[in-house]
């Protein structure tokens, strides 16, 4: 009879332990890195701070733990995608605009001038499906994995953390004709407009932008809009605002490293997809678009005009932008579709003929 007992016991014992072994396989914690492209005194980047230290880990009940890291902390802006893909760091949020250089179609991606207008429009491009009596169903991110993949990296997100850019300058743009001659710093494709309007585009790295409009070492800049060029106190020295935006909405590009997010649990995945979207519409909400009318506001009360293109100028610089579109077109097939469609996005809300 004990023998009996003592059998149902050892056999009680080790089921007990196969399930905790079970368990704390289950329960395996992933502990990643992540650099963003962004500086800590943005004061939207709290929704950031608050997803990857307090939601992150309470909806994954600890198992994902995700440190962030500002830019340049762990690696260069411009080394971001060999860090996420040789797996120095898990996962990054930068601008694509890094990566033309190895990936053409992130120029499109980025932003065409005069493109995608707002940002419930891109989300709509990126992520919207196709609704009966409606529209939708580009599903751009679909197509943005796919060409991603090929570079060895997992497209998580983009199209959710958007901001528009404009440019200012030191003197009035009262035509499309005063942009001739006009020295600017800008990045992406916002170089190849001001260029074909007879300026020129140059890199200077953000700290050294101001000192360069207030000796007139350039003529103008693009630091995202409004909101992110009222940050940086441009408007002490350049007086004049170009409205419309020539980038109506650039975003965030955010990527994880192959092997890392194969290793991931389904139900981590959709977790952290969920998580990124949510802190990068806050982060585009409260800061990026309303703070552009908050940013425009401001500089107003500073002596900052802004000078609108109409009519003509307005159409000649959307002409401008359209033969940008075409040239970007032509290198790649991907790069050719998702001009393709972008064009049929903007012609179905109207914006575009």
């Amino acid at each position: 009879m004990k023998k009996k007992v003592l059998g149902i016991v050892f056999l009680a014992v080790a089921v007990l332990l196969s399930s905790s072994f079970a368990c704390n396989a289950a329960e395996k914690v992933f502990r990643w890195k992540y650099q963003q492209m962004r500086i800590a005194s943005e004061p939207a980047m709290a929704y950031y701070k608050e997803m990857f230290e307090k939601t992150l880990p309470a909806m994954t009940n600890g198992r994902l733990q995700i440190k962030m890291f500002w830019a340049g902390e762990l690696v260069k802006s411009t080394d971001s995608l060999d860090a996420v893909k040789s797996g120095v760091v898990e996962m990054i949020g930068m601008p694509c605009i890094y990566f033309k250089g190895v990936i053409p179609e992130a120029s499109i991606e980025y932003g065409l001038p005069f493109g995608i207008r707002t940002p419930s429009e891109m989300y709509n491009f990126m992520y919207g499906k196709k609704l009966p009596n409606l529209f939708g169903g580009w599903r751009a991110i679909d197509l943005l994995r796919k060409v991603y993949a090929k570079h060895g990296v997992y497209y998580l997100a983009g199209g959710v953390d958007c901001w528009p850019a404009a440019y200012m300058f030191t003197s009035p743009i009262n035509s499309i004709a005063d942009l001739k001659g006009k020295k600017v710093r800008a990045s992406g494709l916002m170089i190849n407009w001001i260029e074909k309007l007879g300026g020129s585009g140059v890199y200077i790295p953000g700290e050294e932008a101001y000192s360069a409009l207030q000796t007139n070492a350039i003529d103008g800049i693009t630091w995202g809009s409004a909101m992110g060029m009222y940050s940086m106190k441009f408007h002490e020295v350049a007086k004049y605002f170009l409205w419309p935006p020539v980038n109506p909405i650039n975003h965030l590009t955010v990527l994880v490293n192959e092997k890392a997010w194969k290793s991931l649990p389904d139900d981590l995945k959709v977790i952290l997809e969920q998580a990124i979207v949510r802190a990068g519409m806050d982060m585009t909400m409260h800061q990026n678009w309303t703070g552009e009318q908050w940013g425009l506001s401001q500089m107003a009360k500073a002596g900052v005009t802004v000078n609108e293109l109409k009519g003509a100028d307005l159409q000649k610089a959307e002409e401008v932008a359209f033969q940008i579109w075409d040239e970007e077109a032509k290198k790649s097939p991907e790069c050719a579709e998702l001009v393709k469609m972008t064009k049929d996005y903007l012609r179905t809300m109207g914006h575009i003929k």
